[in-house]
Protein backbone atom coordinates (compact mmCIF):
# COMPACT_ATOMS: atom_id res chain seq x y z
CA UNK A 1 0.00 0.00 0.00
CA UNK A 2 2.77 2.51 0.67
CA UNK A 3 4.03 1.52 -2.46
CA UNK A 4 1.15 2.89 -3.94
CA UNK A 5 0.67 5.67 -1.83
CA UNK A 6 4.36 6.75 -3.04
CA UNK A 7 4.02 6.24 -7.09
CA UNK A 8 0.21 8.02 -6.84
CA UNK A 9 2.40 11.06 -5.16
CA UNK A 10 4.98 11.33 -7.46
CA UNK A 11 2.78 10.81 -10.74
CA UNK A 12 0.43 13.62 -9.01
CA UNK A 13 3.11 16.13 -8.41
CA UNK A 14 3.96 15.56 -12.75
CA UNK A 15 0.43 16.20 -13.11
CA UNK A 16 0.49 19.78 -11.04
CA UNK A 17 3.76 21.15 -12.18
CA UNK A 18 3.01 20.21 -15.70
CA UNK A 19 0.46 22.41 -18.04
CA UNK A 20 -1.04 19.13 -19.75
CA UNK A 21 -3.73 18.33 -16.61
CA UNK A 22 -4.49 22.42 -16.80
CA UNK A 23 -4.58 22.60 -20.13
CA UNK A 24 -7.51 19.46 -20.72
CA UNK A 25 -9.66 20.82 -18.26
CA UNK A 26 -9.59 24.24 -19.56
CA UNK A 27 -10.27 22.80 -22.36
CA UNK A 28 -13.19 20.52 -21.46
CA UNK A 29 -14.74 23.01 -19.31
CA UNK A 30 -14.74 25.61 -22.05
CA UNK A 31 -16.01 23.62 -24.40
CA UNK A 32 -19.01 22.02 -21.91
CA UNK A 33 -19.47 25.53 -20.95
CA UNK A 34 -20.86 26.74 -24.04
CA UNK A 35 -22.99 23.57 -24.62
CA UNK A 36 -24.31 24.10 -20.94
CA UNK A 37 -25.38 28.10 -22.27
CA UNK A 38 -26.67 26.58 -25.37
CA UNK A 39 -28.93 24.11 -23.36
CA UNK A 40 -30.38 26.56 -21.02
CA UNK A 41 -31.34 28.83 -24.09
CA UNK A 42 -33.11 26.00 -26.54
CA UNK A 43 -34.43 24.70 -23.00
CA UNK A 44 -35.85 28.44 -21.85
CA UNK A 45 -37.21 29.02 -25.96
CA UNK A 46 -38.98 25.80 -25.94
CA UNK A 47 -40.41 26.02 -22.59
CA UNK A 48 -41.78 28.91 -24.01
CA UNK A 49 -43.10 27.72 -27.13
CA UNK A 50 -44.76 24.99 -25.09
CA UNK A 51 -46.47 27.32 -22.98
CA UNK A 52 -48.05 29.00 -25.29
CA UNK A 53 -49.69 25.77 -26.67
CA UNK A 54 -50.45 24.20 -23.32
CA UNK A 55 -48.69 21.43 -24.23
CA UNK A 56 -45.85 19.90 -22.14
CA UNK A 57 -44.16 16.53 -22.18
CA UNK A 58 -43.42 14.55 -18.82
CA UNK A 59 -39.94 13.92 -20.33
CA UNK A 60 -39.23 17.67 -20.70
CA UNK A 61 -37.69 18.40 -17.99
CA UNK A 62 -33.84 19.99 -16.93
CA UNK A 63 -32.43 16.60 -16.13
CA UNK A 64 -33.63 14.85 -19.53
CA UNK A 65 -33.49 17.54 -21.79
CA UNK A 66 -29.93 19.63 -20.68
CA UNK A 67 -27.85 17.38 -18.11
CA UNK A 68 -28.25 13.95 -20.44
CA UNK A 69 -27.30 15.72 -23.59
CA UNK A 70 -24.38 17.74 -21.13
CA UNK A 71 -23.15 14.08 -19.37
CA UNK A 72 -22.96 12.44 -22.90
CA UNK A 73 -21.25 15.19 -24.05
CA UNK A 74 -18.75 14.63 -20.89
CA UNK A 75 -18.17 11.38 -21.67
CA UNK A 76 -17.60 11.89 -26.10
CA UNK A 77 -15.13 14.94 -24.81
CA UNK A 78 -13.06 13.06 -22.76
CA UNK A 79 -13.18 10.02 -25.42
CA UNK A 80 -10.29 12.50 -27.02
CA UNK A 81 -8.80 14.37 -23.69
CA UNK A 82 -8.24 10.96 -21.92
CA UNK A 83 -5.17 9.75 -23.95
CA UNK A 84 -3.90 13.95 -23.24
CA UNK A 85 -3.49 12.49 -19.41
CA UNK A 86 -2.56 9.16 -19.54
CA UNK A 87 -0.06 9.18 -22.86
CA UNK A 88 2.62 10.33 -20.50
CA UNK A 89 2.58 7.31 -17.64
CA UNK A 90 4.91 4.82 -18.63
CA UNK A 91 5.94 6.33 -22.41
CA UNK A 92 7.50 9.33 -21.08
CA UNK A 93 9.33 7.49 -18.35
CA UNK A 94 10.71 4.93 -21.19
CA UNK A 95 12.33 7.69 -23.24
CA UNK A 96 13.78 9.17 -19.88
CA UNK A 97 15.56 5.83 -19.26
CA UNK A 98 13.53 6.25 -15.65
CA UNK A 99 10.91 3.45 -15.83
CA UNK A 100 14.50 1.38 -15.96
CA UNK A 101 14.90 2.52 -12.33
CA UNK A 102 11.72 1.86 -10.95
CA UNK A 103 11.59 -1.84 -12.47
CA UNK A 104 15.34 -2.41 -10.49
CA UNK A 105 13.50 -0.91 -7.25
CA UNK A 106 12.22 -2.46 -4.63
CA UNK A 107 8.81 -1.27 -5.83
CA UNK A 108 6.31 -4.27 -6.88
CA UNK A 109 5.19 -3.65 -10.24
CA UNK A 110 1.64 -4.13 -9.16
CA UNK A 111 1.80 -0.76 -7.26
CA UNK A 112 3.63 1.38 -9.73
CA UNK A 113 1.41 0.69 -12.20
CA UNK A 114 -2.00 0.57 -9.75
CA UNK A 115 -0.20 4.18 -8.55
CA UNK A 116 -0.18 5.62 -11.94
CA UNK A 117 -3.68 4.33 -12.91
CA UNK A 118 -4.89 6.11 -9.31
CA UNK A 119 -3.32 9.77 -10.19
CA UNK A 120 -4.56 10.26 -13.76
CA UNK A 121 -7.86 8.90 -12.64
CA UNK A 122 -7.95 11.68 -9.86
CA UNK A 123 -7.15 14.26 -12.21
CA UNK A 124 -10.25 12.61 -14.62
CA UNK A 125 -12.47 12.72 -11.34
CA UNK A 126 -11.37 16.27 -10.47
CA UNK A 127 -12.21 17.63 -13.52
CA UNK A 128 -15.53 15.77 -13.71
CA UNK A 129 -16.70 16.60 -10.52
CA UNK A 130 -16.19 20.37 -11.01
CA UNK A 131 -18.63 20.17 -13.29
CA UNK A 132 -21.64 19.85 -10.73
CA UNK A 133 -22.18 23.72 -10.58
CA UNK A 134 -24.70 22.43 -13.39
CA UNK A 135 -27.12 20.71 -11.80
CA UNK A 136 -26.73 22.84 -9.08
CA UNK A 137 -27.44 26.07 -11.08
CA UNK A 138 -30.33 23.86 -12.35
CA UNK A 139 -31.66 23.40 -9.13
CA UNK A 140 -31.46 27.04 -8.23
CA UNK A 141 -34.34 27.62 -10.90
CA UNK A 142 -35.77 24.09 -11.28
CA UNK A 143 -36.51 20.92 -10.31
CA UNK A 144 -34.23 18.73 -10.66
CA UNK A 145 -34.26 14.14 -10.49
CA UNK A 146 -30.80 13.78 -7.83
CA UNK A 147 -30.92 10.31 -8.51
CA UNK A 148 -30.95 10.51 -12.19
CA UNK A 149 -28.22 12.75 -11.89
CA UNK A 150 -25.74 10.57 -9.48
CA UNK A 151 -26.44 8.16 -12.29
CA UNK A 152 -25.11 9.64 -15.01
CA UNK A 153 -21.98 11.02 -12.76
CA UNK A 154 -21.17 6.95 -11.75
CA UNK A 155 -21.43 6.41 -15.26
CA UNK A 156 -18.73 9.18 -16.08
CA UNK A 157 -16.47 7.44 -13.05
CA UNK A 158 -17.08 3.87 -14.40
CA UNK A 159 -16.30 5.32 -18.04
CA UNK A 160 -13.49 7.16 -16.81
CA UNK A 161 -11.76 4.11 -15.20
CA UNK A 162 -11.88 2.45 -18.20
CA UNK A 163 -10.58 4.96 -20.53
CA UNK A 164 -7.78 5.59 -18.04
CA UNK A 165 -6.92 1.78 -18.13
CA UNK A 166 -7.51 2.17 -21.88
CA UNK A 167 -4.72 4.64 -22.19
CA UNK A 168 -2.23 3.43 -19.72
CA UNK A 169 -2.05 0.44 -21.68
CA UNK A 170 -1.25 1.58 -24.63
CA UNK A 171 1.30 4.08 -22.58
CA UNK A 172 2.85 0.56 -21.89
CA UNK A 173 3.56 -0.93 -25.51
CA UNK A 174 5.53 2.31 -26.86
CA UNK A 175 8.20 4.99 -25.66
CA UNK A 176 7.02 8.01 -28.06
CA UNK A 177 3.51 10.01 -26.25
CA UNK A 178 2.15 11.38 -29.17
CA UNK A 179 1.76 6.87 -30.80
CA UNK A 180 0.36 6.33 -27.04
CA UNK A 181 -2.11 9.05 -27.55
CA UNK A 182 -3.52 7.40 -31.33
CA UNK A 183 -3.51 3.84 -30.17
CA UNK A 184 -5.24 4.93 -26.67
CA UNK A 185 -7.82 7.01 -29.21
CA UNK A 186 -8.06 4.29 -31.46
CA UNK A 187 -8.97 1.63 -29.45
CA UNK A 188 -11.40 3.59 -27.07
CA UNK A 189 -12.80 5.37 -30.57
CA UNK A 190 -13.51 1.70 -31.95
CA UNK A 191 -15.11 0.80 -28.58
CA UNK A 192 -17.35 3.28 -28.25
CA UNK A 193 -18.62 3.33 -31.73
CA UNK A 194 -19.02 -0.67 -32.41
CA UNK A 195 -21.94 -0.77 -30.97
CA UNK A 196 -23.33 1.67 -33.93
CA UNK A 197 -22.37 -1.20 -36.30
CA UNK A 198 -25.93 -2.53 -36.78
CA UNK A 199 -27.26 -4.09 -39.74
CA UNK A 200 -24.11 -5.17 -41.16
CA UNK A 201 -24.43 -8.56 -39.55
CA UNK A 202 -26.14 -11.26 -38.29
CA UNK A 203 -28.35 -10.38 -35.30
CA UNK A 204 -26.04 -12.56 -32.85
CA UNK A 205 -23.12 -10.38 -34.06
CA UNK A 206 -25.25 -6.90 -33.83
CA UNK A 207 -25.90 -8.68 -30.03
CA UNK A 208 -22.30 -9.30 -29.69
CA UNK A 209 -21.33 -5.88 -30.93
CA UNK A 210 -23.81 -4.18 -28.59
CA UNK A 211 -22.32 -6.13 -25.50
CA UNK A 212 -18.81 -5.22 -26.03
CA UNK A 213 -19.27 -1.04 -26.90
CA UNK A 214 -18.13 0.71 -24.41
CA UNK A 215 -20.84 3.21 -24.79
CA UNK A 216 -23.70 0.98 -24.35
CA UNK A 217 -23.96 0.88 -20.41
CA UNK A 218 -22.49 4.43 -20.56
CA UNK A 219 -26.00 5.07 -22.31
CA UNK A 220 -27.90 2.96 -19.65
CA UNK A 221 -26.17 5.10 -16.62
CA UNK A 222 -26.61 8.67 -17.97
CA UNK A 223 -30.37 8.24 -18.89
CA UNK A 224 -30.77 7.14 -15.24
CA UNK A 225 -30.45 3.59 -15.15
CA UNK A 226 -28.45 1.40 -12.74
CA UNK A 227 -27.39 -1.96 -13.64
CA UNK A 228 -25.79 -3.75 -12.31
CA UNK A 229 -24.03 -5.78 -15.01
CA UNK A 230 -23.34 -2.27 -16.63
CA UNK A 231 -21.15 -1.64 -13.34
CA UNK A 232 -19.67 -5.34 -13.59
CA UNK A 233 -18.56 -4.47 -17.22
CA UNK A 234 -17.36 -1.43 -16.27
CA UNK A 235 -14.76 -3.18 -13.94
CA UNK A 236 -13.29 -5.83 -15.68
CA UNK A 237 -12.90 -3.61 -19.02
CA UNK A 238 -10.38 -1.65 -16.43
CA UNK A 239 -8.85 -4.78 -14.69
CA UNK A 240 -8.36 -6.46 -17.61
CA UNK A 241 -6.37 -3.56 -19.19
CA UNK A 242 -4.26 -3.05 -15.82
CA UNK A 243 -3.56 -6.38 -16.46
CA UNK A 244 -2.29 -6.19 -19.89
CA UNK A 245 -0.29 -3.58 -18.68
CA UNK A 246 1.39 -5.01 -16.44
CA UNK A 247 2.41 -8.06 -18.12
CA UNK A 248 3.58 -5.82 -20.93
CA UNK A 249 5.46 -4.27 -18.24
CA UNK A 250 6.91 -7.75 -17.03
CA UNK A 251 7.54 -8.86 -19.90
CA UNK A 252 9.79 -5.73 -20.68
CA UNK A 253 11.85 -5.70 -17.26
CA UNK A 254 12.80 -9.71 -17.72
Amino acid sequence: MRSVIYIFKKELKQYLFSPIAYIVAAVFHAILGYFFYNSLLSYTRAGIEMAGTGQRPEVFTPTVVIMEGLIRSMGTIFLLLTPLITMRLVAEEKRTRTMELLMTSPLPLGAIIIGKFLAAYFIYSVIILLTLYMPVVLELFSTINWLHIFSGYAGLLLIGATMISVGLFASTVTDKQVIAAVLSIGILVIFWFVGGGIGAASPRVTDFLRNIAIYTPFKNMFQGLIDLRDIFYFLSFTFFMLFLSHRIAEAERF
